[in-house]
């Protein structure tokens, strides 16, 4: 019977392959428990990470947020003193064509009297 196959020494063969071979894999020896608490874990773990994530995101988000709310009120408060600055100009305008005008009429009004006090004066002598 050296033809036919020996049952008990091929699953014997196979058996010590599998026992002292290291090249599988350590999953092929877990239980489909086993592999399921493991894949529990890593799921877990990932959820932490993505949860992390996530919180950081909202947090430079708010920081974001918070910045943009700051910039703004600047540039409000910015445009509140470019019209103050503006208005004073024109203030400043006003006033100085007013004084301007106050001066012209001034120096008429002193030509008119020292032209009279001279004619006078003139006379006078």
């Amino acid at each position: 019977m050296s033809t036919a196959f020996n049952f008990e020494e091929y699953f014997q063969t196979k058996f010590e392959e599998k026992l002292f071979n290291g090249d599988e894999e350590p999953e092929n020896h877990m239980t489909a428990a086993t592999r399921l608490l493991e894949k529990k874990r890593e799921m877990s773990e990932l959820e932490q990470a993505l949860s992390a994530q996530k919180e950081e995101f909202e947090s430079k988000m708010r920081n974001l947020n918070q910045r943009q709310e700051e910039l703004d009120k600047k540039e409000l408060n910015l445009r509140s003193s470019l019209i103050k600055f503006d208005q004073f100009l024109i203030e400043n305008d006003v006033k100085k064509r007013r004084a301007m005008k106050k001066n012209c009429n001034g120096e008429k009004t002193k030509r008119r009297l020292y032209g009279r006090d001279s004619s006078e004066t003139s006379r006078e002598s």
